[in-house]
This record gives C-alpha cells, structure tokens and sequence, in this order.
C-alpha cells in the first residue's frame, strides 16, 4: 500500500502532470488527425468525433504519466 501511495504521488505531481499534458495534446493531435483527419479536414466532425479525439489524448497522457512514475520510483529505489 505504501508503493501505491508513494505511485499515486509520484503520477500526480505537478512536474509529470504538466510534461503528460503537452505529450498527449502533441501525440494527440498526430493521433486525432491519423484517425480522423478526413472528417477534419472536410468540417464534418460530429460531437461523437470530438469525444473519440479527446479520448485519443488520455492514451498518450497515460503513457506518458506512467512511464515518468515508473523512472522516478526506480531512481528513488521504491520496490
């Protein structure tokens, strides 16, 4: 429970919270225009399309997050 915790703390700190926020706005921009660029760019976008994109984002936010905690726990020896 106490890695958990010294995790949780760790995904939520405000230096891997903001680097996790411009990669998933970066690589979910890539990602929205791979998956959905000719609605993009012919102005068809739905409100369903919107919500597939913003979901998009929370793939490489997670990522991102993830990884960060994973090098910190293992910088600071946390088994």
């Amino acid at each position: 429970m106490i890695r958990f915790k010294i995790a949780l703390d760790i995904w939520l700190s405000k230096k891997i919270l903001i680097n996790s926020v411009k990669t998933a706005i970066f690589m979910g921009t890539i990602l929205a225009f791979i998956n959905h660029g000719d609605l993009i760019m012919s102005g068809a976008v739905t409100p369903e399309c919107v919500m597939k994109m913003g979901l998009t984002c929370l793939v490489p936010y997670s990522v991102a997050s993830w990884t960060a905690t994973k090098a910190e726990m293992a910088s600071l020896k946390v088994t």
